[in-house]
């Protein structure tokens, strides 16, 4: 399947976003990055990140269901309970490895709760039918030990 030009116009505004969001993370704290800064560290017009996301809050978050989106792409877990086979979770350690910059970015921004909140979000969305208390406690619990995984062991990855 190939892409449109306008797609991939797309691809290439949000990772020039990306790539400026974590290189003035290096230098300063999340919060103190403006959205001038971002875009013109990134070389894109204002209109053009705001065409796109309200604010860097929702550009993260976008960058988040993204990662989720391409990893269960490739890994496709039809189930809840494959999400908790060891071979998943081992899966999700792989590709953490290959996000390092990014999971540290969000820790040191103070923003690893975001991740939990989109990874929920994620899963039920993954799971669109009429979920039951005991599914969505599962699932919840799910959502959390990966949490953990990654953001308790992240100086690890």
């Amino acid at each position: 399947m190939s892409m449109s030009s306008r797609q991939e116009e797309q691809q290439i505004i949000i990772e020039s976003l990306k790539v400026a969001l974590f290189k003035l993370m290096k230098e300063k704290s999340f919060n103190s990055i403006t959205v001038s800064e971002l875009v013109k560290t990134a070389g894109i017009a204002r209109s053009t990140f705001y065409r796109h996301f309200n604010d860097k809050l929702s550009f993260v978050r976008s960058l988040i269901q993204t990662e989720m989106d391409q990893f269960d792409a490739v890994y496709q877990p039809q189930t809840i309970e494959e999400r908790f086979e060891d071979k998943y979770i081992k899966e999700v350690w792989h590709s953490l490895l290959g996000n390092k910059a990014q999971i540290k970015g969000l820790v040191e921004a103070g923003l690893s709760h975001i991740y939990l909140e989109e990874f929920n979000h994620h899963l039920l969305k993954l799971f669109p039918y009429s979920m039951t208390i005991d599914e969505k406690i599962h699932l919840y619990g799910l959502a959390g030990a990966q949490y953990n995984i990654i953001f308790n062991l992240y100086e690890h990855i």
